[in-house]
């Protein structure tokens, strides 16, 4: 949960910022600092390495050292802007992603579900995540009562910072909505089309199906070839039969295989 605490003598910060791990996954990490008039304390991750990387430059950079040390509440602002300066790069990792996701939404052979599902489940952890640092991050200039040196402009640019990033989200929101629509309607036309097609062939074989029921049947009928006996359709030989059932079975099905093409259905 995130919250900035005023007890007084010290401020309570507890903060959460997104991390990605090694198989691409967005989860979020929680900063703990009591900040007082000469001292911080901060508790985090040994995996965060904002903290262990300004921890080191400090100690092996006197000059370094000196520039941090001004004020417990100016190195709160140190901490907190590189903290809030990571989030941009996990921004950047997820709008390559968005990018490629753009360059094979329009692709009518290939779906993209399985990226769009994973790009929104991104952004909506990123959301949940920014969107509290933008509603406490103002609370914390409040902090700097105790520091002799105006840092009003300093957390006012992380302020700006934390909006930037939200805005970013609120547009990655966006643009994933508008390419899970354009997967959905592309798809959906593309299934249309194969009933659509699936539909025509079977239409066009209900005919034959018919007519080689009725003359599939183990009896005697008009004008058939029956044990041996020529029927009254004889012209052709004892193949007579059978050619005048195909033509019957292919006239019915050019029949509608005309028209289908003519209103558009083919």
């Amino acid at each position: 949960m995130t919250k900035v605490e005023d007890h007084g003598e010290h401020f309570f910060i507890m903060l959460h910022f997104p991390m990605k791990d090694d198989h691409g996954v967005i989860a979020s990490f929680q900063v703990s600092m009591f900040l007082g008039r000469n001292y911080l304390v901060s508790l985090h991750p040994a995996s965060c390495k904002v903290l262990s990387e300004l921890f080191e430059s400090s100690k092996d950079d006197e000059q370094q050292r000196g520039a941090l040390m001004k004020s417990s509440t100016y190195l709160a602002y140190r901490i907190i802007d590189g903290l809030v300066e990571g989030i941009f790069s996990i921004l950047d990792s997820v709008q390559e992603n968005l990018d490629s996701i753009e360059a094979t939404v329009f692709d009518e052979k290939k779906s993209s579900a399985d990226s769009i599902n994973r790009a929104r489940r991104q952004i909506a952890i990123l959301g949940r995540i920014i969107s509290p640092l933008r509603l406490f991050l103002p609370d914390i200039v409040k902090a700097q009562k105790d520091s002799e040196e105006d840092l009003s402009i300093y957390f006012s640019d992380i302020d700006h910072k934390v909006g930037k990033a939200s805005a970013t989200v609120d547009e990655m929101k966006e643009m994933v909505e508008i390419y899970k629509d354009t997967d959905f309607v592309i798809n959906s036309e593309r299934t249309n089309t194969v009933l659509s097609i699936l539909t025509i062939l079977f239409t066009l074989t209900i005919p034959a199906t018919v007519i080689s029921s009725i003359f599939g049947m183990n009896v005697p009928l008009p004008g058939g070839w029956n044990f041996g006996v020529t029927g009254p359709l004889d012209y052709f030989g004892p193949y007579t039969t059978l050619l005048f059932i195909f033509v019957a079975m292919l006239m019915p099905a050019l029949i509608m295989a005309a028209y289908f093409r003519r209103v558009g259905w083919l």
